[in-house]
Order: structure tokens, then C-alpha cells, then sequence
């Protein structure tokens, strides 16, 4: 394998990128708008987000030293993150582009590269990453089976989720179907660089750049430079580390603010609930979890439902659900075939 560009070369680019220009404002801080993109806040109303030079390219640092770990000048990369008013696919096109891997970008709208096309230019490009919310990976991976083909078969080698909070367990049932490592990236709307994981596979905050506070102790909404995210996480504390070794501390993501319920410890997120659900071993690794009425509300897919009881398992996940976390569920079990119109 072709060894990956050296990082003090990533930090030669990036510092002559950050040199000061015109637009630095009087006290130093640079003051020219890069970016521009859109946030919604819990009410599905959107909300500019704008994004300095500086702060675009201090983004691109961290993720530059995230992927340099975990790519090389000979893979071939998918890129499928969203685009329309966010940071998040072109950050990722750009960091990839720098430690010398090939990109492939379709986003996420599916008009112009549908999945079955993409699985085309995977086997065609011989691609070896895949960029992607865990969602999308689970998908395309079931699309793949119904299609006569194996997953675990592909050269891809390394999946990279973004986008979504996603247990390991879930990350794990990723890997599984693709045969390849799974690792997450953590941003938020107006931050698209937070977290990034270590060899580990914990995500570490990016405390070099970022103050980082949860409101409600623990556990509870992500403030980052005193500004809410609408965003849950739990952050450890300073004096707990990393088996990894990293100082920086480690921040596991929870999903939105309006996706968790009160629970008898404390918050309950989708992603607590995830971690139950794939305790059964024979999910795939699909799965949506919404909230109404203070009750999660579960789907998820069989690799096989002439082999599954269903009533079973769906009483058997929400009774653990109940045991394990002291909140209510409603789970619904679909085969992976029909996962395109299951309810969610």
C-alpha cells in the first residue's frame, strides 16, 4: 500500500491557507465569510449558519488528521453526504482530496447517482471507502443483497459514518455486512469537525479549537463556545480517559435534543435504544427511531423473516427496552426487502 501523505505536509498547506488577508478584522480575528449554509431547529424552521475562512479550514485540520489515519493514496472514495446547505460534503470531498485519495461525490438526493447505480461505480471503480450516514450503509447494503450480490464480497474495505448518532453496536453491524472497519465522524450543523475518533473507535472532542459544555450535567444538550446546538451527547469527564491515551475528552453523541425522553436515570436517546435493539443478532444493521407522545417509536429489519418469530422479538426488544432504560417503545420488525416502505 502507497503510505499516506506525511501530516506535517496537511499542516504546510493548511497554514499557508490561513495566512492572514484583507479581510482579518482589527483585533486579528479573521472576518471573511467562507461558507454559508442552513441549521433547523426542533420546529423544522432553518436558520442561517455562516462559517469564517479561518474556522472552515480549522474544521478541515481535525478531519484532515482524522482520515489521514485512515486512508491512503490508493483508495477510491464515495462520497455520499449531504451538500445543500451544509458543510458536511464539502469538507469531506476536500480533506479527502488532501491525504491523496480519489473521490467519487454523488451526495444524497439520489436523482443523479440512484443506488443501483452506485453500486455499479462501486464494482466498476474498484471503490475501497465509503463515506455515508449509517443509515445509507445499512441501505445500500440491503440493496446489494436483493440484488444477488455480497456485500461482504465488494472492495469496500472502510466505511466512515457521518451525520447520524449511531451506537457501535450498530457500527459494528455495519462492518459486518461490508466486511470492512467502521468508524464515525461527529459534527454539528454550524460546526461540522466536533469530534473524531481514535484508533479505539471513542470519538474525542476537538478541545484544541472547541469549548465544549453540556447543559444538565452529564448528559444534555452540546454547547460549544457557549452557543447551543440543539444537540444531546454525554461528555466525559476531564479525569476520565481513553483507553487510546488521548487527553481530549470523549464525546458520545445522542442525537437531537428533540429526540430524547425523561427517563427514571436521566435522558434516554435513540441511540441508547439502538444499543438494545442490536442485541438481537439477527437484525440487519437498518433501523429509525422516532419520538411521539414521550414514546420511542421502533423500526427495525430481519435478515431473515422466515426464520424469526417476530411477535417474539418485538416483544422481546421492547421488554428490554423497559428493563434497560425504564422508557416506552413501540417496535415494529420488517424483513430487509421491505425496509423501503416500512414505517418510521
Amino acid at each position: 500500500m502507497t503510505t499516506t501523505t506525511p501530516i506535517a505536509t496537511h499542516y504546510e498547506r493548511f497554514l499557508d491557507l490561513l495566512t492572514r488577508g484583507p479581510g482579518a478584522a482589527a483585533d486579528g480575528r479573521d472576518a471573511h465569510k467562507a461558507r454559508y449554509g442552513e441549521r433547523l431547529d426542533p420546529s423544522g424552521a432553518s436558520h442561517p449558519v455562516v462559517l469564517t475562512r479561518d474556522e472552515w479550514i480549522r474544521n478541515q485540520i481535525d478531519l484532515t488528521l482524522a482520515l489521514g489515519r485512515l486512508l491512503t493514496e490508493d483508495d477510491v472514495v464515495v462520497s455520499a453526504v449531504p451538500y445543500e446547505l451544509s458543510f458536511t460534503g464539502a469538507q469531506v470531498d476536500r480533506v479527502t482530496e488532501m491525504v491523496g485519495a480519489s473521490v467519487i461525490s454523488v451526495g444524497t438526493s439520489g436523482t443523479i447517482c440512484p443506488m443501483p447505480r452506485l453500486l455499479g461505480l462501486i464494482e466498476q471503480y474498484e471503490v475501497t471507502a465509503l463515506v455515508c450516514s449509517p443509515s445509507f450503509a445499512a441501505e445500500l447494503a440491503g440493496l446489494a443483497a436483493s440484488l444477488g450480490r455480497r456485500p461482504a464480497n465488494s472492495t469496500i474495505r472502510t466505511i466512515v459514518c457521518v451525520g447520524e448518532a449511531c451506537s457501535t453496536e450498530r457500527l459494528d453491524r455495519i462492518g459486518a455486512a461490508w466486511a470492512a472497519r467502521t468508524t464515525a465522524l461527529y459534527g454539528t450543523p454550524s460546526t461540522p469537525t466536533v469530534a473524531v475518533a481514535c484508533e479505539r473507535g471513542a470519538l474525542h472532542l476537538c478541545d484544541q479549537r472547541l469549548r465544549a459544555e453540556v447543559r444538565g450535567g452529564a448528559r444534555g444538550e452540546l454547547l460549544l463556545d457557549g452557543t447551543a446546538t440543539g444537540e444531546a451527547v454525554e461528555l466525559w469527564p476531564a479525569d476520565r480517559r481513553c483507553d487510546c491515551g488521548c487527553e481530549s475528552r470523549v464525546l458520545v453523541p445522542l442525537g437531537s435534543m428533540a429526540s430524547v425522553v425523561r427517563g427514571p436515570d436521566g435522558l434516554v436517546s435513540a441511540a441508547d435504544v439502538e444499543r438494545i435493539v442490536f442485541r438481537h443478532r439477527r437484525l440487519a444493521p437498518h433501523f429509525a427511531c422516532v419520538v411521539r407522545d414521550g414514546t420511542f417509536h421502533v423500526t427495525c429489519a430481519v435478515t431473515d423473516s422466515q426464520a424469526v418469530d417476530a411477535g417474539a422479538m418485538r416483544r422481546a426488544i421492547r421488554g428490554g427496552i423497559d428493563e434497560a432504560l425504564g422508557v416506552e417503545a413501540e417496535v415494529t420488525i420488517v424483513g430487509v426487502q421491505d425496509w423501503s416502505s416500512a414505517p418510521s
